[in-house]
């Protein structure tokens, strides 16, 4: 049974990754193009990230009477309605307003469903293979994706381009229609000791991932022309060399060797954070820390999310656990995106915000590393 779940998910992650390679990527650019200021774009991304801290109580009572499997489909449902809004947001208004809120339920739904449902559902004695099966399935599609959304959007329009990438989200659903749909007692609580060492590291991973991703994704936007194109074109590029990253960084975590595997990963994500901060400004320079910051990031994404599922199981209750510490990453990403927005405000450029990433890398390996030197039974 576990085994026919997990490939579900590997086959639902294939189309997810296809959704937000194609779509979930272009959203803060998008903005820009409908009128938004740099600043307001990632003010408004923000927004959304603290709306899914606001709405993630929603969660626990679904879960309770429908089951994880039935959270994830519904927050399915509700990012596609979110798509299909987007086109109709035109700069400052009440549109916008919407499309924060519905955006933000959904993703507060899909993400918290999807990491306790995968936390339930994964054999913890080869969580490093399975999740960097995942992420190399993500970035496979994240090579046809970008250039995919790219085109669709420069050239069928934005109501066409996520009308189609609305269709996909809903196809998402299919491979896990008929899967397991593990229940959660009411009962059931989270270890705090163990919520709280996942909690900072989700808050370090969302700073991280603001920083190096969101930031820097929207001034590469910028740097090529405001271009949808010329934007997917570059992802697409850099996706190549992603899968193999993340399958090495796995047979090394499951291998036992959890030291080197971190050390490899943030080490190399320190030195690409610091390279995308001197390159955005010039497109061939920033297209090279595009390219490399596609292979380095689903090494990291392989190193935490390991240990972090590990860490729900152990916790006796996967939601409660995810819900807790996934705030703490919308916490942390929308301080990089309030902080980036006010730095830029003031007319300065994308360098320093980027840089702030450096820190949580930092924190990100302490946390993870104290887990690892912690015994199985704590």
């Amino acid at each position: 049974m576990a085994l026919t779940t997990i490939r579900r998910v590997y086959a639902h992650a294939g189309l997810q990754s296809f959704v937000e390679a194609s779509g979930g990527l272009f959203v803060v650019g998008f903005l820009v193009k409908q009128g938004l200021s740099p600043a307001f774009a990632l003010a408004s991304f923000a927004l959304v990230l603290l709306s899914r801290f606001a709405l993630r109580a929603a969660v626990l009572p679904l879960a309770h009477a429908h089951g994880l499997r039935t959270v994830l489909l519904l927050g399915v449902l509700i990012r596609a309605a979110s798509y299909i809004m987007l086109p109709f947001v035109s700069g400052l208004g009440p549109m916008l307003v919407a499309y924060i809120v519905v955006s933000g339920f959904g993703s507060v739904l899909y993400w918290t469903g999807y990491h306790a449902y995968v936390s339930a559902a994964g054999d913890n004695a080869a969580m490093g293979r399975q999740v960097s099966i995942q992420q190399a399935v993500t970035a496979t599609v994240g090579i046809v994706a970008p250039i995919s959304g790219g085109l669709l959007l420069g050239w069928a329009g934005p109501a066409t381009g996520f009308a189609i990438i609305a269709a996909i989200q809903l196809l998402a659903a299919l491979p896990l229609i008929g899967a397991a749909n593990p229940t959660i007692d009411p009962a059931s609580r989270a270890d705090p000791a163990i919520v709280r060492a996942g909690r900072r590291i989700y808050f370090a991973e969302g700073l991280q991932s603001g920083c190096s991703n969101v930031v820097f994704n929207l001034a590469l936007f910028v740097t090529l022309g405001q271009s949808f194109e010329n934007f997917g074109g570059a992802l697409a590029l850099a996706g190549l060399g992603a899968a193999a990253g993340s399958l090495l960084i796995g047979r090394l975590i499951d291998g036992g060797r959890t030291t080197h595997s971190l050390a490899l990963a943030y080490g190399l994500g320190a030195i690409v954070i610091s390279i995308k901060a001197l390159a955005w400004g010039s497109p061939l320079p920033a297209l090279v820390a595009t390219a490399l910051g596609a292979l380095v990031s689903p090494m990291l994404a392989t190193a935490m999310l390991s240990p972090l599922y590990a860490m729900a199981q152990r916790s006796q209750c996967t939601l409660r656990f995810n819900m807790a510490t996934e705030g703490g990453w919308d916490l942390g990403c929308s301080v990089a995106a309030l902080t980036a927005a006010t730095i830029l405000s003031t007319g300065a450029g994308y360098t320093l915000p980027i840089l702030l990433g450096l820190g949580a890398i930092a924190a990100i390996w302490r946390g993870l590393m104290q887990w690892y030197r912690q015994p199985a039974t704590a």
